[in-house]
């Protein structure tokens, strides 16, 4: 199991690995943006080129999510619309603490954005994708 603490970098292993190339790939992309994040807020990056990582977050997050629900789509994943709504949580709650953040960057708004982002992006890859794969393989 893959554990990070609030100081250090999420490290990929081999937990994570879904068996898609393609989501894969783009999960390994997105941990590795979230990591950069972590570093240049804890060197206290200037806020414009924390707004640029935020940025690039937040559209990695949202075409992982389309190819995602686009591959759920082709394969006629029973659990589709509740997987779906997941993602919309993730992409509204990110966006609400990304724009509180930018607007009053505090202590308090950037650990409430990271902690969103970090302990989301893990669980949700090593619970939710995987049981998607687990379901799909079953009924193919």
């Amino acid at each position: 199991m893959t554990v990070s603490t609030p100081d250090s970098d999420i490290l990929w292993t081999d937990d994570f690995l879904i068996g898609i190339d393609e989501l894969d790939f783009e999960h390994r992309q997105l941990l590795e943006d979230v990591n950069k994040l972590h570093q240049d807020l804890l060197a206290h990056a200037d806020l414009e080129r924390v707004k640029t990582i935020l940025g690039r977050i937040h559209a990695r997050l949202q075409a992982h999510f389309a190819l995602e629900e686009n591959f759920m789509l082709d394969k006629l994943y029973a659990d589709y619309a509740t997987h779906k709504d997941e993602h919309d949580q993730l992409l509204n709650e990110y966006t609400q603490r990304m724009v509180n953040y930018e607007k009053d960057p505090t202590l308090d708004n950037r650990k409430s954005m990271e902690l969103t982002l970090r302990t989301w992006l893990v669980e949700h890859i090593l619970s939710n994708d995987k049981k998607m794969i687990q379901m799909i393989k079953a009924v193919s």
